[in-house]
């Protein structure tokens, strides 16, 4: 597979779920787990054609995987943060996703710079974000669905109390952690990654 930079990428397999080790990091920034990006996906459930909004990209692991599965469709992603900007366009040549656009700004401000009507929006946040939703909501179509990842239970009150007031439909929590077995010298454990809220919804 090579180490991220050696090249171009190669993954000759259709399932989602890249190795993590696929994507370049920085010491502050890693990719979501394998095992988070599949779950996030499956709920997402993007379209071969989809126009997807991906607020908060930082290293890109999560907007590569759904810009490889949808050829025909478009990743724009918003970052904030300078070195994951970076990041993302390091990923981005490496997998030479053609159909992801990076935007650099902050939400909500930064939601004007994406193209409008998406029809599957990707939050990915560690704050309350009823402003954020409240605008994410108004630009998703009939029947779009939304996906929010958080670490912070107080985004998790904040995203579900939003919801609720919104109406939306198949409104979804789950909470998941990632377990991995690691080894030193002769003995083995199983690590636990950071925990992660995940609430989904469709728009009426």
């Amino acid at each position: 597979m090579g180490a991220p930079g050696d090249g171009p990428f190669q993954w000759d397999f259709v399932t989602p779920g890249l190795p993590d080790a696929s994507f370049a990091d920085a010491p502050g920034f890693s990719p979501t787990p394998l095992e988070l990006r599949v779950m996030l996906l499956a709920h997402l459930r993007p379209r071969p054609d989809s126009l997807v909004w991906d607020v908060g990209g930082g290293t890109g692991a999560l907007a590569l995987e759904i810009a490889r599965l949808m050829p025909a469709g478009q990743v724009h992603t918003l970052e904030r943060d300078p070195e994951a900007i970076e990041l993302l366009k390091r990923n981005g040549q490496r997998f030479g996703a053609a159909n992801l656009h990076i935007h650099a700004g902050d939400a909500p401000e930064g939601l004007a710079q994406l193209p409008p009507h998406p029809d599957r929006v990707l939050l990915e946040v560690g704050r309350p974000l009823r402003q954020v939703l409240d605008l994410v909501w108004e630009a998703l179509v009939p029947a779009g669905r939304l996906v929010i990842s958080t670490a912070s239970l107080e985004g998790l009150v904040d995203a579900t109390d939003t919801l609720g007031r919104l109406e939306a439909r198949d409104l979804q929590v789950v909470q998941a952690t990632v377990h991995r077995m690691q080894r030193r010298g002769s003995q083995a454990r199983l690590a636990a990654a950071e925990p992660l809220f995940l609430i989904a919804a469709e728009r009426p």
